[in-house]
């Protein structure tokens, strides 16, 4: 008996679940951002190969340069999900209602 076939996943369904684990997996790991983890890199990856891919079959000129830089994969990682808290460096900023000192 044939097993059933399932149709496979498009590179958009893969990166949404691929950030997806990587949002759920980073706070285990500490230190490590989402786009840090295996599955952030790899969603990453496969949105820049797809990009590539998708202009190259478009015609775009120097194809081999196109697939060059993808392959090198030095492009900065992009965020993944909602920033939490402040980055380091920025200062807060002041209170709006200071409380103001009894006499």
């Amino acid at each position: 008996m044939a097993e059933p076939s399932y149709p496979r996943w498009s590179p958009a369904e893969l990166v949404a679940e691929l950030r997806e684990a990587a949002e759920e997996i980073a706070p285990e790991l500490n230190g490590i951002r989402a786009e840090e983890t295996l599955e952030g890199e790899s969603a990453q990856m496969i949105e820049e190969m797809e990009e590539a891919l998708r202009r190259i079959a478009a015609g775009a000129p120097r194809p081999q340069e196109i697939a060059r830089a993808a392959l090198a994969a030095q492009t900065p990682r992009k965020a993944i999900g909602k920033p939490i808290g402040r980055s380091i460096g920025k200062p807060k900023p002041a209170p709006r209602n200071p409380v103001k000192p009894r006499r």
